[in-house]
């Protein structure tokens, strides 16, 4: 590793949960000798990635990365980001997968792909915004938003659009979401077809979106196997949005069993 990318990488240290760290803590979190450390961090205030407090001289990230994720957001689509990704997971997986956005209580079509040669395949209408409620991306959504989010998504009458379950049925799927790290449908929109799906996360760990693979039902998948290839790939999707998956959400995925290298039909 290079002198410059091991100094990058002292920014990966600071988190949501520790967004201030001083001297002796890189050290101890990097395992390099301290003068290395020292060195480093000196070389990454001087140019704005990171910023010391001068009471407690503790360090954090600074302005220069918020100036320069502001130009990525405004120069790169967000579909260029993560079509790779998209992509790549939709070769391991044999399926469509798609990439959504929530916007007021639709979900917008970000990005999808359909890698295979199925004769048999889900049908996929980018311009359409299905129903939050009656989703596997919607649920995955609601599972990671604000009880106030979906305290009002319930009252709302365009959200509620096509709904097949009562309030409280509602609230029991997206507590069962909480609990597993992702969401899951079968035969609800279209009959045949199944989704399972993981919530998208921004910068301050909120849910943004969700990322889903979709299947004809008889093609015999596992919600699981499904998930473990999504929950692999969603730390990644996440960071490429400029996003950082909450440490509750990592800890669920990081339990889950390795990605297969391709689920065979």
């Amino acid at each position: 590793m290079s002198t410059i990318a091991k100094a990058l990488h002292l920014l990966d240290l600071f988190t949501s949960a520790r967004p201030a760290l001083g001297l002796s803590d890189v050290q101890r979190l990097a395992a390099r000798d301290k003068a290395t450390v020292h060195r480093h961090l000196v070389a990454l205030t001087e140019a704005g990635f990171l910023e010391q407090d001068p009471a407690t001289r503790a360090y954090r990230l600074g302005h220069a990365l918020t100036r320069l994720a502001a130009m990525r957001a405004q120069t790169v689509d967000a579909r260029d980001m993560v079509s790779s990704v998209v992509e790549q997971i939709s070769q391991q997986a044999g399926e469509l997968v798609h990439l959504s956005q929530l916007r007021g209580f639709d979900l917008v079509s970000i990005c999808h792909a359909e890698q295979h040669n199925h004769p048999v395949r889900v049908s996929f209408d980018a311009t359409s915004l299905p129903p939050l409620f009656n989703t596997s991306s919607g649920k995955a959504i609601l599972a990671y938003s604000s009880q106030a989010f979906v305290t009002t998504a319930m009252e709302d009458h365009h959200a509620q659009r096509g709904a097949l379950l009562n309030g409280r049925e509602v609230l029991r799927d997206i507590e069962a979401v909480r609990q597993r790290g992702f969401a899951q449908t079968r035969d609800v929109l279209e009959q045949g077809v199944s989704s399972v799906a993981i919530p998208v996360f921004d910068a301050q760990g909120r849910v943004t979106g969700a990322c889903s693979i979709a299947y004809p039902t008889a093609r015999g998948h596992t919600p699981q196997d499904i998930a473990a290839l999504l929950v692999a790939r969603g730390p990644d999707l996440t960071a490429r949005l400029g996003g950082t998956v909450p440490s509750v959400v990592a800890d669920i995925w990081n339990k889950r069993h390795a990605m297969p290298e391709r689920l065979e039909p």
